[in-house]
Formats: C-alpha cells, sequence, structure tokens
C-alpha cells in the first residue's frame, strides 16, 4: 500500500487547506471545513481523527487530525478558538531518519514550485510549540504565512505533515519563550524579507555562563542536524570566535552542514603549547583530510557524519573540553562569525545555541 503521497496530491491538499473556511477555529465551522475537504470527521479521547485517504495505514498514523485548546494550549488561543492545527500526514516512510527528511525534502520542493519560498523556515528544537517534544529524527519546518491561518510543512514523529494553524497562537507561543531562562527555545528560525512576514516577531535569546549547560544546548542542537538542513534543502556555514586569554577572540571552530556535518579545529591563530587536540577526540588532517569545505586552515577536524550518525552529545564534549582546556572563561566568552546569520535568503537566529550573534 502506498505510504507517500506523490507530489500532486500533496499540493492539491495544501491549496484546498489554504482555502478552507476555519471559521475562527471553532468545532461547528470545522466540521463544515472538513466536510468540504471531503474527509470523514471520527471524535477520539485525544481529539478527532480525520480519514483523508491520502496515505493510508493500517495503524492510524495516516489519519489527519485536530488539535484540541487543553492546558498547554489555552494560554495562546484566541476568542472562540476551540482548535489550534489540522495536521495532515503525507509521508510514512519507513526507515529511520534519512527516510524522514528525504521525504520532507520532496514535498518541500513541491510545495516551494507551487507557492514560492516559504516566508518562514527553521528548526524547532524542543520543546516546539505549546511544549511538544521534538521527533526523534529531527525538527525542520517550513511555513507559509498568512494574516489569519497559516499553512506549514510540519515535522510528524512518523515523517512530514501539512499543517493548518491560525497564525497567532503558535506565534504568541514562540514570543514568549523570551523569558531568558535556559533551554527556553532551540533550533533556529528564520524569515525572508516577504511581506507575509509584516508584523512576525521574535523572542529574545537566552544565553549561559554555565559550561554543563551550554554543552547540552550544543549537543542537541548538532544531534540531528544533518538530517533538518538535508530536509529543509540548506546549509549551515558559520565559525565560532571563543574569547582565549591572550588572544582578540580568533575563529575556533568552523561548521559545515548541509546533507553531512563536520566541524573543523583551527590551532593556528593559538600559537605553540597547546594540549594535543587528539586528547579530546580532534582527528589531525594528516592522518585523515577533511571531507568538507572550509574557510579556515583545518589542521583539525571532527570527522563527517550523515543522517543518524551524529552523536551531538560527544562533539559538544569535545568542543567544550577544548575551549576550557584553552581557558575561556565562560560560554558567553563565545560568538557566532559575522555571516552566519544569512542562510540563503533567509536571516536566521540560532536559538538553540545561546551564542552571541554579530550582525
Amino acid at each position: 500500500m502506498e505510504r507517500t503521497a506523490d507530489g500532486g496530491r500533496v499540493v492539491d491538499v495544501a491549496r484546498r487547506l489554504r482555502r478552507a473556511d476555519t471559521g475562527g477555529w471553532g468545532e461547528t465551522a470545522l466540521r463544515a471545513a472538513v466536510t468540504g475537504l471531503g474527509w470523514e470527521w471520527r471524535d477520539g479521547d485525544a481529539g478527532p481523527r480525520l480519514v483523508t485517504g491520502l496515505v493510508p495505514d493500517g495503524s492510524g498514523a495516516g489519519a489527519a487530525r485536530l488539535r484540541p485548546v487543553g492546558r498547554f494550549e489555552r494560554d495562546y488561543a484566541r476568542g472562540g478558538q476551540e482548535y489550534v492545527g489540522l495536521y495532515v500526514p503525507v509521508a510514512l516512510p519507513d526507515g529511520g531518519a534519512a527516510a524522514k527528511a528525504a521525504a520532507f525534502r520532496a514535498a518541500a520542493e513541491a510545495l516551494t514550485e507551487e507557492f514560492g519560498p516559504a516566508s518562514v523556515m527553521g528548526v524547532y528544537g524542543d520543546p516546539g510549540p505549546f511544549y511538544d517534544s521534538a521527533p526523534f529524527w529531527g525538527s525542520p519546518f517550513l511555513r507559509w504565512r498568512g494574516r489569519d491561518d497559516t499553512l506549514e510543512l510540519h515535522p510528524g514523529q512518523h515523517g512530514p505533515e501539512l499543517l493548518l494553524q491560525p497564525t497567532d497562537p503558535v506565534e504568541d507561543w514562540f514570543w514568549r519563550q523570551g523569558h531568558g531562562e535556559a533551554h527556553a527555545v532551540g533550533g533556529f528560525f528564520g524569515s525572508r524579507r516577504d511581506p507575509a512576514n509584516a508584523g512576525l516577531g521574535f523572542p529574545g535569546r537566552w544565553r549561559t555562563g554555565d559550561w554543563d549547560v551550554f554543552a547540552v544546548a550544543l549537543g542537541d542542537f548538532l544531534h540531528t542536524l544533518p538530517a533538518e538542513t538535508s530536509a529543509l534543502g540548506i546549509k549551515l556555514d558559520f565559525g565560532l570566535h571563543a574569547l582565549v586569554p591572550g588572544t582578540h577572540g580568533p575563529v575556533l571552530f568552523h561548521l559545515a552542514c548541509g546533507e553531512r556535518l563536520e566541524i573543523a579545529y583551527d590551532t593556528e591563530p593559538l600559537g605553540p603549547g597547546v594540549t594535543d587536540p587528539a586528547t579530546f577526540g580532534w582527528i589531525p588532517a594528516a592522518s585523515r583530510p577533511a571531507a568538507l569545505d572550509h574557510w579556515i586552515d583545518v589542521p583539525y577536524h571532527s570527522g563527517d557524519f550523515g543522517i543518524g550518525e551524529t552523536d551531538g552529545a560527544r562533539l559538544a564534549g569535545m568542543m567544550v573540553a577544548t575551549l576550557r582546556d584553552l581557558g575561556v572563561a565562560s560560554p558567553k566568552d563565545l560568538s557566532l562569525s559575522d555571516h552566519a546569520q544569512q542562510v540563503g535568503d533567509y536571516h536566521v537566529s540560532y536559538y538553540g545555541l545561546t551564542l552571541e550573534e554579530n550582525p
């Protein structure tokens, strides 16, 4: 049985979702909208399940669903909204993270061809909207923002989903994560210069002076990054400055991640006498050259990792151990290179990295 909708069917459903009259997201209006879409509404303990026939399967994972306003959503719902999302699976790929990222990218390419580039893109990290846990394989998203309702290509646990949602609740949730507490928001968030983004707000970032807290955040950021960048069809390419005593804060590390992830470590600005990087797990380029392109010298690197191969905690541990050994006093003495926030046509904020960003 086919468990992936072809691009034409995905686009057709997306078009119909964008045209649907959600009528303020109350149940009466949504029942009428579901009927208009030709779907069957079935009530359930966790909220309505909608039989669409788009990706049928025996487990029920292919059913669409509505997200009711519950205890995690009620602070963000508006007026008479009883629901804050309609989720429609478009693929249930067998296999792990690589299959799910590939299915997401295929759907993304079809939707982009139809609607143009998404106005907003990024990675939710953990937590996601309304405090959801991130899927194991990654949490990339593409969002075509509307004034009242927004269409999103969304990361489901089983694969990509189309998500139609009222615009305000999810953006209000995101905005309110700017309270500065550790791990308030993760991942990264990118927006284009697009009239659709008028009035779009961004929360303040959280930062930490605790190496252990930073190591956890960095490890979480890295762990699923190849799946996420591959799914989005982007490449991240930036350096990390470190205020090593006796220096002016050189770029020590360079991260490159598209379909594979590799981190370079440049010891040249530090002069002689540093601890052998191999002590922390860095690989000498003399014995194994770097696999990816880097814009700094690469005497040492992390090795390269594909989807499902990255041990984020280990890589973060290597970087943090190296920085502490060099005498960097705090994660607050780290910052991103000055072009890090430009990813294609998107201006990106890296909430999961907690680092100062240099415009």
